[in-house]
C-alpha cells in the first residue's frame, strides 16, 4: 500500500525556498530583485529564475531538480511542514504550478495477516483469540 501527497507551490514560494537554501549553503544568489520563475520540463524540472539588477542588467539563475526538490523540502520542513525521511520525492508540474510528489510505501503486514506457509492461527491453534 502506498500513500500520494502532493504539495503545489508559486513561483514566489519556489523562488524564497531556492534562495533560503542557497544563502544557507552560501551559493551564488542572482544579482537584483527577481522579475520571473519559469520551468522547464524536459527529462525532468528545471527552475529558471529571472533577476534584474539596479541598472537593468538580468540576471538568469538554473538550478536542476534535485536541487528544487531538495529546496523544497527545506522550505517545507522549516515551516512545520512534516516530511517523511523515507519516500520517493520528485517534481511534477500540475495545473502549471510546481508540485512536490511524496510517495510513502507502507511495508507493516495487515494485523492477522501471515506470510508464507506458516500456520495462520500459529501458537494459538485451538484457544479462544482476541484481538
Amino acid at each position: 500500500m502506498k500513500e500520494l501527497r502532493c504539495l503545489a507551490f508559486s513561483e514566489q514560494e519556489v523562488a524564497a525556498a531556492i534562495i533560503e537554501r542557497r544563502r544557507k549553503l552560501r551559493e551564488p544568489l542572482p544579482e537584483g530583485s527577481i522579475q520571473k520563475v519559469s520551468y522547464h520540463i524536459e527529462n525532468g524540472v528545471t527552475v529558471t529564475i529571472r533577476a534584474v539588477n539596479g541598472i537593468g542588467r538580468e540576471n538568469v539563475l538554473v538550478i536542476p531538480e534535485s536541487e528544487a526538490s531538495a529546496a523544497l523540502v527545506n522550505y517545507c520542513m522549516s515551516r512545520g511542514i512534516p516530511m517523511p525521511a523515507v519516500s520517493e520525492k520528485y517534481l511534477h508540474m500540475v495545473n502549471d504550478a510546481l508540485t512536490l510528489i511524496i510517495t510513502v510505501r507502507f511495508n507493516k503486514a495487515h494485523r492477522g495477516a501471515y506470510a508464507g506457509t506458516e500456520d495462520p492461527a500459529g501458537a494459538l491453534a485451538g484457544k479462544a483469540r482476541m484481538f
